[in-house]
């Protein structure tokens, strides 16, 4: 017979830190499943990192906070009322989104639906942002989730008190006339926590020699991708992009019609799946003609006290020299990043409490002890959603919040602990660790699925709930395109995405750098020779 965890109380209470694609429909699922739901959002509306601000992130971190305070500094306990006219206050308790004006999402529309809410008929396959914000908050409206949703509302802290309950340590701010603001703290107790808070709020920036003071003299010419809004900011200027993700791409095209010139520096990473490394290569050598690959980035040289940045020059792994930079964005990608779970946080070479719990978070680049990316193993009284990457997003948050209704609700069992691990093991042993752990792909999300809806109507059969449904096929049909349209925009052979969830041999990833001629617009690349890595 299998063994099965066993909750030590029943849940009945349950907060859902997010209302993003994936809060909204967690709430919807676990309210439905007659659990007495509260959603906690720090923002004044629903939509997740889909909200547009026209203010960009405050002031960086050149390199990157620990994941602790990645994504923000937690305070609590400052009640009062505050001025507030240059919005220091607001954007510190509510950094904007990574959210540029001309973001689209990059996958069909039709895989990023919720099952029973389709889009207008008609909807093209990729739509603005405000679309996709609008999508989700009439969602959120059609299913009546705001008596249950709490706007302007931060959590500061989530700790189990002597009881064995989650205590939250909760902060609202309200906007009043006159520039001012008012905060107010409390703190509530529930059974369970459910956080969807995405991971696309701790911006990672590498450490490279000599960043931090090129930031500490020119801030307002260094920027994180968080922080980008709109390419007419940078007409006529030369544009120093680092990472060559989706986020470096996109923002390297957006740039093209106004920027005299954008140079891409990104590292060649052998530990992706083959597919993964071969498509951003691919990627990588179909850039627009204003648009040059130079290669990894060696260090920053020190900078001469009255020397402008235009002046200043990069060194290059390959011995040559950059410089006529005008602005640096940062495209390096997140950290995930739960401030107000300090105890679950361990940071690289610091000392472990011995009454700490297994980590959740240490270099911030992969979450840990969650089975299924969702349940935190020690104590799945604390649950995730969003942890996965590379899938059709909403509609995959989808399932994992009718997992953790049904689980919380009783009508779904968790195996037990050891099964847990073993399981997580198993993950590992296929696709390593690190970020790529957590990396899905078109096969990987479709045979998560499979499982999770097999799980579900297996214990159907003993609780009674409603079977779940697979993909459709409509949704499968859709599902096949991405690639094709992904390619397509990008202007490379469809090949490989299906397997970013895999764990297979690296393949090298083509050099189209180091140009031996000089280029224009005032950019000097010269082959001084500099030291290269052992």
């Amino acid at each position: 017979m299998p063994e099965f965890y066993q909750f030590k109380r029943p849940i009945k209470r349950v907060a859902i830190i997010g209302s993003g694609p994936s809060g909204v429909p967690a709430a919807r699922q676990l309210r439905d499943a007659g659990l007495d739901v509260t959603v906690f959002e720090r923002q004044d509306d629903v939509g997740g990192i889909w909200n547009w601000k026209e203010s960009t992130a405050g002031p960086l971190s050149v390199p990157t906070p620990p994941p602790s305070t990645g994504a923000f500094t937690p305070t609590w306990g400052e009640d009062g009322v505050y001025e507030d006219s240059k919005r220091i206050r607001r954007n510190l308790f509510n950094p904007p989104n990574p959210c540029y004006w001309n973001l689209t999402n990059n996958v069909p529309t039709k895989t990023l639906a919720f099952k029973d809410f389709p889009y207008p008929p008609d909807t093209p396959d990729c739509v603005p942002h405000w679309e996709l914000a609008d999508y989700v908050r009439r969602y959120w409206k059609h299913f009546n989730l705001q008596p249950i949703t709490r706007l302007n509302t931060r959590v500061e802290n989530a700790s189990k008190n002597s009881d064995g309950l989650w205590e939250l340590n909760l902060r609202k701010l309200e906007e009043l006339e006159g520039e001012k603001v008012k905060e107010t703290s409390y703190s509530e107790l529930f059974d369970a926590v459910l956080v969807a808070t995405g991971h696309y709020n701790a911006p990672l920036i590498p450490e490279i020699p000599g960043a931090g003071q090129w930031y500490q003299r020119w801030p307002d010419a260094f920027l994180h991708s968080q922080g980008y809004r709109r390419p007419e900011a940078y007409a006529g200027k030369t544009v120093l992009i680092i990472g060559a993700g989706t986020s470096g791409m996109d923002i390297a095209r957006d740039l093209t019609p106004h920027a005299s010139k954008i140079l891409v520096s990104a590292r060649v990473s052998t530990s992706a799946p083959s597919g993964y490394q071969a498509f951003r290569a691919a990627q990588r050598s179909r850039q627009t003609e204003k648009t040059e690959d130079i290669g990894e980035i060696s260090a920053f040289q020190p900078i001469a006290e009255c020397q402008r940045i235009q002046d200043a020059e990069i060194d290059l792994f390959s011995g040559k020299v950059v410089s006529g930079i005008d602005h640096v964005i940062f495209c390096t990608g997140y950290q995930y990043s739960y401030p107000f779970l300090p105890q679950f946080h361990h940071e690289p070479n610091s000392p472990i409490r011995p009454d700490a719990p297994e980590p959740l978070v240490e270099c911030g680049d992969q979450v840990l002890n969650l089975y299924r990316d969702v349940f935190y193993i020690p104590d799945p009284t604390l649950t995730f959603i969003g942890i996965s990457v590379n899938t059709s997003a909403f509609s995959f948050f989808e399932y994992q919040s009718i997992s953790i209704s049904r689980v919380f609700a009783g009508t779904a069992r968790l195996p037990d602990q050891d099964t847990q691990r073993t399981a997580l093991d198993q993950v590992i042993v296929k696709k390593g660790k690190g970020k790529f752990r957590h990396f899905m792909g078109q096969d990987g999300e479709r045979e998560y699925v499979r499982d999770t809806v097999s799980w579900l109507n297996e214990d159907a059969k003993w609780s009674g709930a409603a079977e779940i449904e697979g993909h459709s096929k409509e949704w499968l049909h859709e599902s096949d395109q991405i690639e094709i349209k992904i390619a397509a925009k990008y202007g490379v052979m469809p090949g490989g995405l299906a397997d970013l969830g895999g764990n297979a041999d690296p393949v090298a990833v083509p050099e189209s750098v180091n140009k031996a001629e000089p280029a224009e617009c005032g950019i000097r690349i010269t082959g001084k020779a500099i030291a290269t890595p052992a």
